[in-house]
């Protein structure tokens, strides 16, 4: 199964997140613009996220696509998070992912 990749992966969500009713954590998909941090993920990633979660599941889909994309881990429990939380660390790795490393 190939795994997608996403570049500036945490970028692109806060960027499709931050529009008006973009971000639900309440499910995976409410509709084609409202996703939760898995689900956008997953839609970010085009036709092979949308492959890839059809053979796993969202949440598996959306972790594998991350690991493959930044060095910037986000744990599962993450994908569980209320809006206000998951919002507050999708921004924490937007900017780390801009910040160089030594």
């Amino acid at each position: 199964m190939k795994i997608p990749k996403i570049e500036n992966i945490h970028n692109q969500v806060l960027e499709v997140v931050s529009q008006d009713n973009a971000l639900d954590m309440s499910t995976w998909h409410t509709c084609e613009t409202t996703h939760c941090r898995a689900g956008w993920v997953v839609n970010l990633a085009g036709r092979e996220g949308k492959e890839l979660e059809r053979k796993t599941s969202t949440g598996f889909a959306a972790l594998q696509i991350y690991n493959a994309s930044s060095e910037i881990k986000v744990s599962p429990p993450r994908f569980l998070e209320t809006d206000e939380k998951a919002m507050e660390d999708i921004k924490r790795c937007a900017k780390e992912e801009l910040t160089p490393t030594p």
